[in-house]
């Protein structure tokens, strides 16, 4: 689960790694340890959220966003 709060944390501060994330989400995963049931929460529940924020996110916004990103994943991590 650490890994997948890294690549939200750095998907949300860093548009050019979210990008990387949206369009090349089985590459992020190859380079990452996320388990087969992150790597389904990421494209599956993530990756819409993440093209749905703006560019860029407010640093005011970020903990917010993090946050929020983490609770849906973690949701659908627990009910999986």
């Amino acid at each position: 689960m650490e890994t997948l709060r890294e690549l939200i944390e750095m998907a949300v501060a860093d548009y050019g790694f979210r990008l990387a994330v949206m369009w090349g989400p089985d590459d992020v995963i190859a380079m990452s340890s996320l388990t087969d049931e992150e790597a389904s929460v990421l494209k599956r529940d993530l990756l819409p959220e993440l093209k749905a924020l703006p560019d860029p996110v407010e640093p005011a916004d970020r903990s917010g966003v993090n946050e929020r990103l983490m609770e849906l994943a973690e949701g659908r991590l627990g009910s999986g």
